[in-house]
């Protein structure tokens, strides 16, 4: 016999056996702490390391139009991020206005990269899985890079500016 819904109960959040999938540049879903650190800090340091030679190669305006571009959509992919960090601390996304007040936006980081989300599934989709594995490659990511950005810097100091 089916089970009759009961029209007192809560609306269900999500769908029934709905499980979690991380993507790095969606515009929803939830992410917890560790998805969070490694999705604004990677990006923001490729974003420094890449351009830095170009900017010193492609002279003064055309590389601070491409430094400018850069940086703008590093800044669309902090604000998305943070939005799903939201998300799954269940805040509305206008607390995101938060990061555009100077002194207060390094709290609302902390909070970002100390609060614990919610460990239920809600509205927004269901709960993030355990970003061990994530953590661990982003450690052989770095690893990999490391010898990348020595000869990078490398090349670029020996690199002289016609003056």
């Amino acid at each position: 016999m089916p089970e009759l819904s009961n029209p007192y109960a809560a609306p269900a959040s999500s769908a029934p056996g709905a499980t979690y999938t991380a993507s790095v540049f969606g515009l929803h879903g939830r992410i917890g702490r560790g998805r969070y650190l490694m999705y604004s800090v990677f990006p923001t340091c490729a974003t420094l390391l890449l351009m830095a030679p170009l900017f010193v190669l492609a002279g003064w305006f055309l590389g601070t139009a491409m430094l400018g571009l850069a940086l703008l959509a590093l800044l669309s992919h902090l604000l998305i991020v943070a939005a799903r960090r939201l998300d799954d601390l269940d805040r509305a996304r206008g607390w995101i206005l938060l990061l555009g007040v100077p002194g207060v936006n390094v709290l609302f980081v902390l909070y970002l990269l100390c609060a614990p989300g919610n460990p239920d599934a809600n509205p927004r989709g269901p709960a993030p899985t355990s970003s061990v594995s994530a953590f661990a490659q982003a450690a052989w990511l770095a690893c990999a890079l490391l010898p990348v950005i020595v000869v990078l810097l490398y090349g670029l100091a020996k690199f002289k500016l016609p003056v």
